[in-house]
């Protein structure tokens, strides 16, 4: 964990907030009483810490159970990622949360990988011996081949991996330490049979081994969101049968939470969407392309506006202005490889296959992107290299992210094209439809549309091209306003204010400290929004924390909510 604060200001926060969680929690479990929850701190932003260990906190209000943090790095990840990463900060973070052991998970890698073909290292945790038989059967070799070939891809960052990646030095140690990162998550869960995991991230070895250990084990996860007050997906065991990965069941688990919940109720929230998606344009949060500052800011107030922009841009990459234009969104071409459904080979697969398509079809202009934080996910240089094979093409154009304003970009843009991009639900919340080659999380709630294989992104593809030559809209009224629902929903009825953690983007100065220090000195906990979603969450087996009740069954009641009508 990287530290942006003084270390004293840390240490008379841990004090406080020692004396705080000892009072907030219920007695950990003792002897060989069940009870456990594990919550991964593998990142070194102390707001993510925080973040993962007040929602584990908040379920052991729900319950008792021990909680063991797991930890550490390694040299590919401290070069891939992080600047710092300082473990005896996350112990004293963790002690004063009330942990009852912080293990370092990369050193236990570190000594399987070192014992290779002989006995399995020993190891403690809180008092209990991890087992070396877990009497369950381990991860499958396919599953644990994409999980090596994702991790590998992303610390290497390249779009993928060629024979000579697989060659590598790093390639062979990323390997070696995934199969270690798997039997000592199995062998742990195995140890404690735990109520709940709670994480940042669901994905490579040292993440999302511990989710599929999760998964086969039929323990809930907590998938902590590192945006906004407090946010987090939830996916239950019994709603993750015959799901390829974690993000399909759970891209499944909205999109009917979705329906039976949110649209129900959409004249009620209605007023509220649009305020959101208002303030969305000026991107007060992620995601919104990622993109912050004055280029950020969406002030087109009329179509008209929205034309005479558009001729000017059309002008500015050498486009026809009286074509529609198709804007292709790269993605961060390592990231996640495999994680939820895509039917293209991988994403750069895709983004090269949809220049080849767009190279042919005259009767548009396309406008490809790359990825606004391209650099840290790509050392190939593949979009360069895929603009220089394109350079030429009249009606084809490459161009940075980060050089267009967001004016521009929607002004031009007729059609947008993406795999899994947070586009697919912000362009339609203004009008602007979109196509997906895969899933995101909001897949299932009616706002793009997604191709269910590769022939039928074509189809769809090509269809959606169709509609805009003879001028027919794509996007229906329902699909804008079940995106605007989407952003409400995300940005404001799914993010849980809570003095116990300050907005994510008040940083991670002294000032945070000093923030909570006071507030747990000075606020009482009884009825904080964080133990009251989480609490409803947990019993109800819903798919996120939210502000307030959003149950269906209960009516009118939302709008008092909303309105804080009597």
């Amino acid at each position: 964990m990287r530290l942006n604060a003084d270390t004293a200001e840390f240490d008379r926060f841990l004090a406080v907030a020692s004396v705080y969680w000892s009072n907030n929690v219920r007695a950990a479990p003792t002897g060989d009483a069940p009870g456990a929850i594990l919550v991964e701190i593998l990142h070194q932003d102390l707001r993510v810490a925080l973040r993962n260990l007040t929602v584990a906190n908040a379920l052991r209000r729900v319950f008792p159970a021990r909680l063991i943090v797991f930890t550490g790095t390694d040299a590919d990840w401290s070069e891939a990622l992080w600047t710092r990463f300082d473990t005896s900060l996350v112990r004293k973070l963790a002690t004063a949360y009330q942990a009852d052991d912080v293990i370092d998970v990369h050193e236990l890698v570190d000594r399987y990988v070192a014992a290779g073909d002989g006995p399995a290292p020993d190891a403690t945790v809180a008092g209990r011996p991890l087992p070396h038989d877990t009497h369950r059967p381990p991860i499958s070799p396919a599953d644990l081949d994409e999980n090596v070939y994702a991790t590998a891809a992303r610390l290497l960052r390249v779009p993928r991996l060629t024979d000579a990646h697989r060659a590598s030095e790093t390639y062979r140690r990323v390997k070696a330490r995934t199969e270690a990162f798997a039997k000592v998550y199995d062998r742990l869960f195995a140890a404690f049979s735990p109520d709940a995991l709670v994480t940042s991230h669901v994905d490579y070895n040292h993440w999302g081994l511990a989710v599929e250990a999760a998964r086969r084990t039929g323990t809930p996860v907590l998938h902590v969101q590192t945006t906004g007050s407090l946010k987090s997906y939830a996916l239950f065991p019994e709603q993750a049968e015959g799901a390829p990965t974690f993000r399909a069941a759970l891209t499944t688990r909205i999109g009917e939470y979705f329906e039976k919940t949110i649209w129900p109720q959409r004249d009620l929230i209605r007023h509220s969407a649009e305020l959101v998606s208002w303030r969305a344009k000026g991107n007060l949060g992620r995601p919104s392309w990622w993109r912050g500052g004055a280029t950020a800011s969406l002030d087109i107030r009329t179509d008209t506006e929205r034309r005479q922009l558009r001729a000017h841009a059309a002008h500015r990459f050498g486009f026809e202005p009286g074509r529609p234009t198709v804007a292709v969104f790269n993605h961060a071409v390592s990231d996640a490889l495999g994680t939820n459904v895509e039917h293209f080979a991988d994403l750069a697969d895709w983004f090269e296959r949809t220049a080849e398509y767009a190279k042919d079809r005259t009767d548009v202009n396309w406008l490809f992107l790359d990825h606004p934080s391209q650099g840290l996910y790509d050392s190939s240089g593949h979009f360069d290299a895929l603009a220089e094979q394109y350079r030429g093409v009249p009606h084809v154009g490459f161009a940075p992210s980060r050089d267009l304003s967001k004016n521009i970009l929607w002004s031009l843009t007729d059609l947008g094209v993406t795999v899994r991009g947070s586009i697919s639900n912000e362009l339609p919340a203004y009008g602007i439809p979109t196509v997906m080659a895969g899933w995101a999380e909001w897949s299932a709630c009616g706002i793009s549309r997604v191709a269910t294989s590769v022939d039928d992104y074509w189809s769809t593809l090509s269809g959606a091209i169709g509609e805009l030559r003879t001028g027919r809209p794509l996007v229906t009224p329902e699909q804008r306003e079940r995106a605007r629902l989407w952003h409400w929903f995300y940005r404001s009825a799914a993010d849980v204010p809570t003095d116990l953690v300050p907005h994510w983007e008040a940083g991670q100065s002294d000032q945070l400290l000093r923030i909570l220090r006071v507030v747990m000195q000075h606020v009482e906990s009884d009825g904080d929004p964080a133990f009251t979603a989480t609490r409803r969450m947990w019993s109800r087996r819903e798919p996120f924390l939210t502000r307030f009740d959003l149950s269906a069954s209960r009516g009118g009641t939302l709008g008092d909510e909303l309105w804080g009508e009597e």
